[in-house]
């Protein structure tokens, strides 16, 4: 797929609504690649936590003792470790799962929607906002499409709970699962635990298969979204 020419964007709001409408929709645009860049940055900072910690303490060392806690020493560091863990997991999970609101806001302010339909003054410029104004709006139903692609599936669904869970009640903090016998090919490997949210229970989830296929789908609909909007406003001018 081809990128998102996101200068041809800026180009197209300057010439269809002027500077002052370019200089709103502007930091949504920036947002969303810094966004993209964060998650990725604190994703693959766990991973090389990770690697590093595994390589140098548990190679000659009884992960089960350390779990334990017979081995204090090393069972403060453990501790240590994935609170780090916990941290870059966390904002990689808050950073993906803004990228649906900063990407709605990107489309509103970009396409001068600001001047036709507002929030009430408790509600915010985000997702649901977006959508529901774009769903009445006949020539941006294709847009409004590619939009809503951003947060379908269970995979989405499973990261706005773990987002809002450490929002607003805990952080879910990922666990070292140890494969003692053998049976795969990473002996230690990050998992995020079962939890309860609204009386709906989420299952156990590896990282490294839960996180990246989110992490496509979104940037994918970043990537579908920008193309859909650059034909809007190519008409608009």
């Amino acid at each position: 797929m081809e990128p998102w020419d996101v200068d041809a964007t800026r180009r197209a709001i300057k010439r269809a609504y002027g500077r002052e409408q370019l200089e709103l929709a502007r930091p949504c645009l920036r947002s969303l690649s810094d966004r993209q860049f964060y998650a990725q940055f604190h994703y693959q900072r766990a991973q090389q936590t990770l690697k590093r910690y595994v390589r140098v303490h548990l190679r000659s060392k009884d992960f089960v003792q350390i779990s334990m806690g017979v081995d204090e020493p090393e069972w403060n560091r453990f501790n240590i470790v994935v609170r780090k863990l916990g941290a870059d997991l966390t904002a990689c999970i808050q950073s993906l799962h803004s990228l649906p609101d900063i990407l709605a806001s990107a489309v509103y302010y970009s396409l001068h929607l600001d001047k036709q339909f507002t929030p009430l003054p408790s509600r915010y410029v985000n997702y649901s906002f977006v959508t529901e104004g774009l769903a009445k709006i006949a020539h941006l139903r294709s847009l409004n499409t590619v939009l809503r692609s951003a947060v379908a599936g269970s995979g989405f669904k499973h990261l706005a709970a773990l987002a809002n869970q450490s929002k607003h009640y805990s952080i879910v903090f990922p666990a070292l699962n140890a494969d003692l016998m053998g049976d795969r090919k990473e002996r230690y490997m990050l998992a995020f635990p079962e939890f309860k949210a609204r009386r709906k229970t989420y299952p156990q989830a590896f990282v490294v298969e839960f996180l990246p296929p989110i992490h496509e789908q979104l940037s994918r609909s970043v990537v579908q979204t920008g193309h859909v909007l650059n034909e809007v406003l190519r008409s608009a001018a």
